[in-house]
């Protein structure tokens, strides 16, 4: 009785062999198997399709009709599989699809932005997607192939890889020093005005560290809020002090909007 599933591929390549071959024990040293494995498979076929295949003798088969239709077929998939392997390796060596890449608001804007419009630039052919996302994301259910993080990853489910160390230094505007109290060493920050991240992760004090020193700021901040796009407003505003991770203060450093204030510490 013929069979509904169709043919496996390891039977179609092994009765390819034998049709290529003319003889078992040729099949079996063409694809690296044992002799009773190729005519076990040529059973296992004539079995499922209900035809003899292949007409046997002590030195040749010869293929009955049917055996010859199924030869063309069996071939086909033989050349198929082989184009698998060059075209994995063509398409390795090309740079384009969709790329969805997850990382904080800030990494978005002040760093990750700039870096993929110029990577699509060089690659036209990439289709990138910047998802600005504070959570951490599923790599998995979220479809990402990069979710980039600062921070500890509190998920044993997830392996985290380091690119780089990201370093939050103090910084206020010159416009905000000119008129400030006296601030040359961490404990006149209690004389400030102080900006704060509302994701602090020592809640409501700043450590911070020099060449092996520490010193700990209790806060009381004028101003508390979840970005540092906000924070990075208020200091340009000459509203106060705020610790910013040194790639957002970049540019602003620059342009001269900002300045560093007790420089050598850091959180």
């Amino acid at each position: 009785m013929k069979t509904s599933h169709p043919p496996s591929p390891d039977a179609l390549l092994a009765f390819d062999a034998l049709a290529r071959t003319g003889s078992f024990t040729a099949a079996a040293d063409s694809i690296g198997c044992a002799k009773s494995r190729i005519s076990q498979r040529v059973k296992e076929l004539e079995q499922e399709l209900g035809t003899v295949l292949v007409l046997r003798n002590t030195r040749r088969v010869a293929l009955t009709e049917a055996g010859l239709r199924l030869a063309q077929h069996a071939r086909q998939l033989r050349e198929m599989l082989e184009q698998v392997k060059p075209d994995i390796a063509e398409a390795q060596q090309l740079i384009e699809g969709p790329l969805r890449v997850s990382t904080t608001a800030s990494f978005a804007q002040y760093l990750l932005a700039p870096m993929l419009a110029e990577l699509a630039i060089q690659h036209p052919g990439l289709e990138i997607q910047l998802l600005a996302e504070n959570r951490l994301q599923d790599p998995v259910d979220d479809q990402l192939d990069f979710c980039i993080r600062t921070g500890h990853i509190h998920d044993d489910r997830l392996v985290a890889k380091p690119l780089g160390f990201v370093w939050e230094r103090l910084y206020a505007s010159p416009r905000y020093l000119a008129d400030a109290p006296r601030l040359t060493q961490p404990e006149d920050l209690g004389h400030q005005r102080l900006l704060c991240n509302r994701y602090n992760p020592h809640g409501q004090e700043w450590q911070l560290a020099k060449d092996g020193e520490q010193r700990t700021i209790p806060l009381r901040p004028t101003l508390t809020c979840d970005q540092y796009a906000s924070l990075v407003s208020a200091v340009t505003a000459a509203q106060g002090v705020a610790l910013l991770p040194h790639y957002v203060a970049q540019q602003y450093l620059v342009n001269g909007q900002m300045q560093e204030v007790l420089p050598g510490w850091r959180a």
